[in-house]
């Protein structure tokens, strides 16, 4: 398989997942979250695997958030994402 035809799907629907993951935020007016600028970039990391993977698979968005989700696929991108986040963070112990 070319590397391009390979490729393609999986960043289309990165995309679709990061579009998708930014209208929930904006489909919230009129109880509109305080936008959190860590919380979204994780928000749209989720987002873009989901879509990746839908893209990949051939399925839906939906219907890959269900599957990734009952194997636990999600939750373990979840683990990952804030672990790398955590270690990005971390506080400096320069204080007296």
């Amino acid at each position: 398989m070319d590397l391009i035809a390979l490729l393609y799907p999986i960043g289309a629907g990165a995309l679709s997942g990061v579009g998708i993951a930014l209208l929930g935020y904006a489909k919230n007016v009129n109880n509109p979250e305080n936008f959190e600028p860590a919380k979204a970039v994780q928000t749209i990391i989720i987002g873009a695997f989901i879509g990746g993977a839908a893209g990949y698979y051939g399925m839906t968005y939906t219907n890959a958030e269900t599957w990734l989700g009952s194997i636990g696929a999600i939750t373990i991108v979840e683990y990952l994402k804030k672990a790398i986040w955590k270690a990005l963070h971390k506080p400096t112990g320069g204080g007296t």
